[in-house]
């Protein structure tokens, strides 16, 4: 049992070659060794998986990071994106605090693809291709799999690589299996608890004269969560040139989250060369936000702890949005002597609605005096008391959007392999078809209430929308908006008369992508060696419809774009045995991305301002962005050390895409303003990672308990932006965004046959966000250095009965965006501590 806490320490803690040890202890002591190939490195935390680590790792081509169920569940792992960020080179995008979205190897979340068994994940916002990892409970997967080498197998769709989420099946385990989870978390800013349940079954039954030929796997999780987020931001409103302080605000945030997934999963294998299988998931997520603001606008840009004149806003936001992702895998997979055959068809489906929800209610008021700020990050406001009267502020204007976002992806796929046996080394030929079809569509309702006198409504203070005074952690915030109250307000008068057909025709359109896709590849193994080599070729066509407006002659008319691209991505991964204890890996691949639906979007909006013609849109002709890789890395393992490696990666970026103003550039000369996204030139990205792991040994006292893990990536990258100055051309490099210099993950743990403890620190560098402005980099956003520790334990009592206790973000660490230098606010939140205690009981 102690081995078992150990595995899924190392697993969960260090990715992808944290079990080499282990593995060798479970070989040694249970079982020979195991004549199985893979053509991935991979990282195992259960027992069973363990013993056959060693022998995986030897077959290995490419490079694989693997978490499994065991290990999310041992570390209060509530969703995908929390179970991966302890994974070498991968860091996270946090939302209010919790993690949605995945960056592989200093690559922003639009650049990987998630897929489930092999079906590419819709993604459920308007604008992303990135998959909001948070959505989908942990609880419902087996293992999740990063893959870091695209071998030709891979359909395209990323530049750092593609996070694969498997789910369980009834022959994971041995007959009949049950686990039930509850946990009660406790968030200490809120002061909220927050429930979760989860749990699965799993059986095999016998079919006629055939034991164990059809499997039942049923998941099941649901977590409700409160929490308050205290904030207050600038947005990088900064005049460099006065200087000053423009705009700031404070924000209190009250959310509840709520995380609902099923899952179920069917397999028949009525012989030993037939299987057949169904692949089903259904996740939701329910979040309600409530947002209090106090914004200030200066009339003249502001020095720390000077005042002057401002004119103040209260403001609240309320909505319900809902996102949901379904995905069903129906395939067969045939086994004819030499030939393996499968067989699949695919389809995901994502939505994210947000009924009429209040964009924003605003109540000004005009101040002749008073009004200033101090501070750094946590900016304060200094502010006379009768900011805080009700009476002053009056209605001024209030938002209401109705938004529904619904992306498709149907799939239909065939692999074929054939294995070609020689004294020497085998041969694995692969090839394979896949047809895909995706659709994007998004439609926004914009409404925009004002002019309340002219309509008759004489309740106009805020005194009439009073919703009590704010809850806030960092300073007196004072009288918040009831949202019933508005709703009260708008009741009797007609939608329909305040819809801003402008906004709303724009904000809508549909894309549609059909893509066919082949590819030819060669697994060639011998004694001590493996080469994958292969291609894959990808044809796209595209047609995006949207809307056109023109303000000078207030027509809308039809905004139409077909595009196609096709293009072969070939990769050569090999690997090679210095010793038995010692590997060498290389690898040359090639990736591709399309570009993000916001980018691709087919809207345009032309006006003409007082003489100055504007224009914004979407660039449905982009090209996807490509890039060519290299890998190269060496891994050893020792008894007593446990595990050292080093992997140096390398991307050559081609089409990098960024938001430009065309103004100026053939076609927009005319233009004093023409804001879309363009293709710009090369970029790259390169790293090192690094993964050390000791076991303390031969101490023969509590030392030999001890488990010290460690893995750090250090990553540079580089992107030209160019813009037209005064006819003259100008340029000026930038970081990828969403690329930290420096991540790491450092943990230590404390095994006994019953007592597991585990204290870790998550650490991600500074990133840029934005740019605030593509001419001056003093305006570009960066978020700070971040830096998370947590803490879990668990205790069996027996091999059913176990408890478990987390804390996370025990140094409660806030989240801290500036503008060009740190002294200058973009963004300051902090969300406190949490905590969780569960109890789970279990029958293998």
């Amino acid at each position: 049992m102690k081995k078992s806490y150990l595995a899924w320490f190392i697993a969960a803690t260090c990715g992808v070659h944290s079990s080499a040890l282990l593995a060798q202890e479970a070989n040694q002591s249970a079982t020979p060794a195991i004549d199985e190939s893979m053509e991935e490195v991979v990282t195992i935390g259960s027992r069973e998986a363990i013993q056959k680590a060693v022998q995986q790792q030897r077959d290995a081509g490419g490079i694989i990071n693997v978490v499994k169920k065991d290990d999310m569940g041992k570390l209060q792992d509530d969703s995908v994106s929390d179970a991966l960020q302890r994974i070498p080179g991968l860091s996270v995008e946090r939302d209010q605090g919790e993690g949605r979205f995945i960056r592989i190897r200093g690559l922003a979340p639009d650049m990987n693809s998630v897929s489930y068994n092999g079906t590419t994940l819709a993604a459920p916002e308007a604008g992303r291709r990135a998959v909001a990892l948070d959505v989908i409970p942990a609880d419902l997967l087996e293992s999740i799999e990063v893959n870091k080498t695209l071998t030709p197998d891979i359909a395209a769709g990323s530049l750092g690589g593609n996070i694969e989420l498997k789910s369980m099946t009834a022959f994971d385990r041995d007959g009949r299996f049950y686990s039930l989870t509850t946990d009660l978390g406790y968030n200490q800013q809120a002061s909220e608890t927050n429930p979760k349940v989860s749990g699965v079954w799993s059986n095999t039954y016998a079919v006629g004269n055939r034991e164990n030929a059809f499997g039942i796997a049923i998941a099941g999780s649901y977590h409700d969560r409160s929490f308050t987020t205290d904030n207050v931001e600038t947005g990088g409103n900064w005049d460099f040139d006065e200087p000053g302080l423009e705009e700031m605000e404070q924000r209190a945030y009250s959310v509840n989250r709520e995380r609902t997934g099923l899952a179920l999963n069917l397999d028949f294998r009525p012989t030993d060369h037939s299987d057949y299988y169904l692949r089903t998931l259904y996740s939701e997520f329910a979040d309600t936000e409530i947002r209090q603001g106090n914004v200030i606008e200066f009339e003249d840009p502001m020095l720390p702890d000077t005042t002057g004149a401002a004119e103040v806003v209260k403001e609240l936001k309320s909505r319900k949005e809902t996102q949901e992702i379904t995905a069903f895998v129906l395939g067969t997979e045939q086994r004819l002597g030499d030939w393996t055959v499968v067989l699949e068809a695919g389809s995901s489906k994502a939505n994210e609605a947000q009924p009429l929800a209040i964009g924003g209610a605003q109540f000004k008021q005009a101040f002749d005096q008073g009004f200033g700020y101090t501070g750094v990050d946590n900016l304060q406001i200094i502010a006379p008391s009768s900011m805080h009267d009700t009476s002053g502020y009056e209605l001024d204007e209030v938002e209401i959007s109705d938004a529904f976002t619904e992306e498709k992806e149907k799939n239909v796929k065939l692999d074929v392999a054939y294995d070609w046996l020689q004294p020497s080394y085998q041969v694995t030929f692969k090839s394979g078809l896949k047809f895909s079809q995706r659709e994007k569509t998004a439609r926004e309702d914009i409404f925009i209430y004002e002019d309340f006198a002219d309509l008759g409504v004489t309740d106009l203070s805020l005194s009439d929308y009073y919703g009590g005074d704010v809850k806030y952690g960092l300073q007196k915030f004072g009288p918040g908006v009831s949202a019933d109250v508005v709703w009260q307000l708008l009741e009797p008068l007609d939608r329909n008369a305040f819809r801003d057909d402008v906004e709303s025709s724009i904000a809508s359109y549909d894309i549609e992508e059909d893509i066919s896709a082949g590819y030819l590849m060669a697994d060639i193994q011998g004694s001590n060696w493996q080469v994958i080599v292969g291609s894959r070729y990808e044809y796209d066509e595209r047609l995006a419809v949207g809307n056109r407006y023109d303000d000078q002659t207030g027509e809308f008319t039809p905004n139409i774009s077909e595009y196609s691209h096709a293009r072969w991505l070939p990769s050569l991964v090999t690997r090679y045995d210095l010793s038995d204890r010692t590997i060498a890996r290389f690898a040359l691949t090639t990736g591709m991305v399309r570009p993000s639906f916001e980018q691709l979007r087919p809207s345009y909006y032309l006006e003409n301002d007082d003489g100055d013609l504007k224009s914004e849109f979407g660039n449905p002709n982009l090209k996807p962005l490509t890039s060519n890789n290299i890998d190269l890395g060496i891994e050893h393992y020792d008894d007593n050390l446990g595990v050292m490696s080093a992997m140096l990666f390398y991307k050559d970026i081609k089409n990098f895409v960024y938001e430009a103003d065309l103004a100026g550039r053939p076609g927009y000369e005319a233009f004093d303003e023409a804001v879309t996204y363009i293709n710009g030139d090369d970029a790259w990205v390169y790293g090192l990672e690094l993964n050390f792991i000791h076991q303390l040994k031969g101490h023969n006292n509590w030392l030999d308990n001890l488990l010290f893990s460690t893995n750090l990536t250090f990553t540079d990258s580089e992107a030209t932006v160019d813009w037209l100055d005064d006819g003259v051309m100008m340029e000026r490099d930038i970081p990828l965004p969403s690329q930290s210099d420096t991540t790491a993950n450092f943990a230590v743990g404390y095994e006994t046959m019953n007592l597991s403890l585990r204290l870790a620190a998550n650490f991600k560098s500074k990133y840029l966000v934005e740019l605030g402005d593509i001419e001056d980099n003093r305006y570009d956003l960066y978020e700070d250095d971040n830096m998370t520790v947590d803490f879990s334990a668990k205790y069996l009592f027996n091999d059913h009965v176990s408890i478990s206790f987390a804390a996370n973000n025990l140094t409660n660490e806030s989240y801290y965006v500036y503008t060009g230098r740190r002294a200058y606010n973009a963004q300051y939140e902090r969300y406190g501590r949490s905590f969780t205690l569960g109890l789970q009981i279990t029958n293998w």
